[in-house]
């Protein structure tokens, strides 16, 4: 081989040498060189998944906030409606107890109004024999009962009437009238117990016969004293107008 030929393949040598150790730099440099670029953009992905991972979470906690405000706006709502309703239903009672409390106060005044204005609740009648002012044991008992009704009133009179059939002078069946009126209000007063203040008596003699005097059981039936027990005209009063039978005529 000539000597130029060996300079030449000396020279290529050194070339392909040189081209491949150019070529084993140029790949490092590039390596680097990409290295270098993507750090500062993985840096700034995993910032932005830090900051997604963030976000996700601050948008979790405001799902979890809303729902907590939602019940609770749900839960003051219902406790709310409650409060109206326990308001209306309170409401209601109030006008109740007004209204009730109107109409007692009207009653009251009605009351007042016809405290003095008296009817007829009771009536019973006691007949006694010929000549005769005494109770009978019959007689005792139709007072007794008269009693016990008018125990459950709070307000009342007791009127007391005396009469006698035509028998006899006037002025005779006048005072035997009375007699016999005194009897049932001595009754009243000493075995009923009721105030003397409330009973208001009168003999009529033979006045106001019921039935003719020109028989027997007419006259019978004259011969009587009337028992009637007046109360106040009050609304819806309790006090009925209870009649009791007169008592048969006295032998």
């Amino acid at each position: 081989m000539s000597p130029r030929n060996s300079i030449k393949l000396m020279a290529l040598g050194v070339g392909l040498v040189v081209l491949t150790t150019a070529g084993c730099a140029t790949k490092k440099f590039v390596r680097q060189s990409v290295q270098e670029s993507i750090q500062p953009l993985q840096a700034s992905l995993n910032k932005v998944d830090q900051k997604t991972d963030q976000n996700a979470e601050q948008i979790r906690d405001v799902d979890r906030k809303a729902e907590s405000g939602i019940a609770q706006a749900q839960n003051a709502a219902d406790q709310a409606h409650q409060a109206a309703m326990t308001a209306d239903q309170h409401a209601q009672a109030a006008q109740q107890v007004g209204e009730k409390g109107l109409a007692q106060a009207n009653e009251a005044q009605e009351m007042v109004n016809n405290i003095d204005n008296y009817k007829p609740a009771q009536q019973a009648t006691v007949l006694f024999g010929f000549n005769k002012s005494i109770l009978t044991t019959e007689d005792k008992q139709r007072l007794d009962q008269l009693v016990q009704n008018v125990k459950t009133l709070k307000h009342y009179v007791i009127e007391v009437q005396g009469y006698t059939d035509s028998t006899g002078s006037k002025a005779y069946n006048l005072q035997l009238s009375q007699r016999r009126a005194d009897a049932v209000v001595r009754y009243l007063t000493m075995n009923g117990d009721i105030p003397l203040v409330k009973i208001h008596n009168l003999g009529y003699g033979e006045a106001a016969a019921v039935n003719p005097n020109n028989t027997r059981k007419g006259r019978a039936l004259n011969r009587r004293v009337q028992i009637t027990v007046f109360v106040p005209q009050m609304p819806n009063a309790s006090q009925s107008a209870a009649q009791l039978t007169p008592a048969e005529p006295s032998q």
